[in-house]
């Protein structure tokens, strides 16, 4: 017993160290973020703010770029978000409910594009698009991602474990597929559809590259691009530069703690058993 006890305490003190260890970054942007400029001026470090204060926040907002980027940066992630959620979905129920030619290669055909590396198709992406004539716009980070491979795996793996006998039982009730898909899958798939927003929402919010390379005018632009011009434009005011950054994490936050009971319920269990 004592054995035990010591094991379980020198486990709870590296997982605290190590809580602790991934922490400190976290810390060190909100405690950087609410010091005055005299604080951050000065030549040595430290974890503590003397005299807080909103002003770096209230600087960053009333420059006006900050506001309309995380306004574009949300409009984009909420489109993405609702549209992956839906179509991967909806991809999701025909891969694992209905069988027609060529499903199997078709699957495996999709999952094949995972293992290809997204900067070889940078080139060829942005070709297309300017071929689409879709540059300097928002359609290239929205419509790519609506049918997302990953989000149809996901959704085809969670999907497969819906008890057949419950669709079989809607359409001898008269339900087309359209009702058993709005009105069986969707609410049986809650922990599905919270796990893929938020991994949507937060790979659409926290994307560089891609607005980088497509977006043109400053009006447009998205808050990691707005974050990265900080550095140029408050040279030496670290306190902008983390507000900026903590404004860029929390709506994920936010996200994370309404939805974490059904990520983790989505994570644990694949689903639902034939009983």
């Amino acid at each position: 017993m004592r054995a035990r006890r010591s094991e379980r305490m020198v486990v709870y003190v590296l997982l605290v160290f190590g809580a602790l260890l991934m922490a400190l970054p976290f810390y060190y942007m909100v405690v950087t973020s609410l010091k005055s400029a005299t604080e951050v001026a000065r030549p040595t470090v430290s974890l503590i703010v003397e005299h807080p204060t909103v002003a770096p926040y209230v600087e960053l907002f009333d420059a006006g770029l900050v506001l309309r980027a995380t306004l574009n940066s949300l409009i984009i992630a909420v489109l993405a978000s609702a549209g992956a959620m839906f179509f991967c979905t909806l991809s999701g129920y025909a891969f694992a409910k209905h069988v027609f030619p060529g499903r199997d290669a078709l699957f495996l055909t999709l999952l094949a594009t995972m293992m290809i590396p997204g900067a070889v198709l940078l080139v060829p992406s942005f070709l297309m698009f300017r071929d689409f004539g879709w540059l300097d716009t928002w359609l290239p980070l929205i419509v790519p991602g609506l049918a997302g491979a990953f989000g149809v795996f996901l959704s085809r793996q969670f999907i497969e474990k819906i008890p057949d006998s419950l669709i079989e039982a809607a359409k001898i009730e008269g339900c087309g597929e359209g009702r058993i898909f709005f009105s069986l899958i969707l609410p049986l798939s809650k922990p599905l559809l919270a796990t893929m927003g938020i991994l949507t929402f937060l790979g659409s919010w926290n994307s560089f590259l891609g607005p980088l390379i497509i977006l043109l005018d400053e009006k447009k632009f998205t808050l990691p691009l707005v974050i990265a011009m900080l550095q140029g434009r408050f040279p030496g005011k670290e306190n902008l530069q983390m507000a900026g950054a903590m404004i860029s994490i929390l709506p994920v936050l936010i996200l994370f703690f309404l939805f974490q009971k059904q990520i983790v319920s989505s994570l644990a269990s694949s689903g639902l058993k034939e009983g």
